[in-house]
């Protein structure tokens, strides 16, 4: 099993979870050569792409998503206000579109299910992945951790989760007032805090957590790093590797 966050940040998305002989997207919000580029990196091409499968609609987690369905008729599996928010929905061939189910369902060897989260979004989901070695979970773009939530991120063995902002740093920063309400709000993105807290209240917690979706210019690395294992240190047992997505480097994680 292997998970490749092959672009995560405000501008653009894209992870990559391959085992056996399928491999997934979630999100397509980087140009379609990009993922090409990036695939062909890591021995793949885009016709190994089993299925897409959609966050929400917003241009930084769709953007290449046009080209690839049209070029190379990949299913594109979302919620059905998500295809019906998307701007340019007429342009992506009808038999491309598969509502997502309220139960789980598979592909190829990975079993699918998803949940909701609080974005301000038509129907924005988060992903369980189930492969025979374990479950791989994403969440990004979260205003806050629900109860649901919480639950879907339980039991991960590798948890991508976001850590978008530092508090400080987005209060203070250059951003207007209407930007950093938004962010700041249950609807918006997650904060290093927050998804420290995140962790800290998982029952069973991931052995490897990637922090996605990284604010530029209200975060860095470390400071998320160093904010999230303060929190969840205080806890004993409660060793997590941390690792930290970028906007244009690929990481990759193995999962034996």
């Amino acid at each position: 099993m292997q998970i490749s966050v092959l672009a995560s940040g405000s501008k653009g998305n894209c992870t990559l979870i391959r085992d056996d002989d399928t491999a997934v997207l979630i999100d397509a919000g980087i140009s379609a050569r990009r993922i090409q580029q990036k695939l062909s990196e890591l021995h793949l091409d885009i016709r190994d792409i089993s299925s897409i499968l959609i966050t929400h609609e917003h241009i930084d987690h769709i953007r290449g998503l046009k080209t690839l369905s049209k070029n190379y008729q990949i299913p594109l599996y979302a919620k059905l206000n998500t295809f019906k928010a998307m701007p340019f929905i007429r342009d992506i061939p009808a038999e491309c579109c598969r509502a997502l189910p309220d139960s789980s369902f598979t592909v190829g060897s990975l079993t699918v299910n998803s949940f909701a989260v609080p974005h301000d979004a038509a129907e924005p989901v988060g992903y369980n992945i189930q492969t025979k070695q374990g479950k791989i979970t994403l969440a990004t773009d979260l205003g806050f951790a629900t109860d649901a939530v919480q639950q879907a991120l339980d039991g991960s063995d590798i948890l991508v989760l976001e850590a978008n902002h530092d508090i400080n740093l987005l209060q203070n920063g250059s951003y207007p007032w209407h930007l950093k309400k938004r962010i700041l709000g249950t609807r918006g993105h997650l904060s290093n805090e927050a998804a420290g807290f995140t962790l800290k209240n998982l029952l069973h917690k991931p052995q490897e957590v990637i922090l996605a979706h990284l604010s530029e210019h209200n975060n860095t690395p470390q400071t998320a790093v160093n904010t999230i294992r303060s929190i969840i240190s205080q806890q004993e047992n409660a060793a997590v590797n941390l690792h930290v997505a970028s906007p244009d480097k690929t990481l990759s994680l193995n999962f034996n």
